[in-house]
């Protein structure tokens, strides 16, 4: 993968232009987006803050629907998105965070389903 491949894979602030990236216009408003300052640029609907719409996001939860429709997300969400794979291989850090971020969605969720059944046994 060339330098200029990197540089088309722009990261969420530079799509939906908000301009809360560590040098955006819009930092003094909300401060920088949790995305920004997280390096989750490809990501940013797996992480729970982030400064979309001009307004803080809830949780990964409460913001999938709103996040399913972005043009980030369908471009590089890793299994559903056009570019999913090139995140992988071209930000590896990153992948490593929202790799992280899955595996301890789904450890919470079998932790819940754990205690739910050893409370009805």
């Amino acid at each position: 993968m060339s330098k200029n491949s990197k540089m088309i894979l722009k990261n969420c602030w530079e799509i939906n232009r908000c301009e809360r990236h560590t040098s955006g216009k819009k930092v003094h408003e909300l401060g920088e987006c949790i995305a920004s300052k997280e390096g989750m640029g490809h990501s940013c609907w797996a992480i729970a803050g982030t400064l979309c719409g001009d307004e803080v996001q809830g949780s990964v939860g409460k913001k999938h629907t709103s996040c399913s429709k972005c043009e980030v997300y369908n471009l590089y969400h890793r299994t559903a998105g056009t570019h999913g794979q090139l995140i992988k291989e071209i930000f590896p850090a990153e992948n490593t965070k929202y790799r992280q971020i899955i595996l301890d969605k789904i450890h919470q969720i079998s932790g819940i389903n754990n205690n739910n059944s050893l409370s009805t046994s």
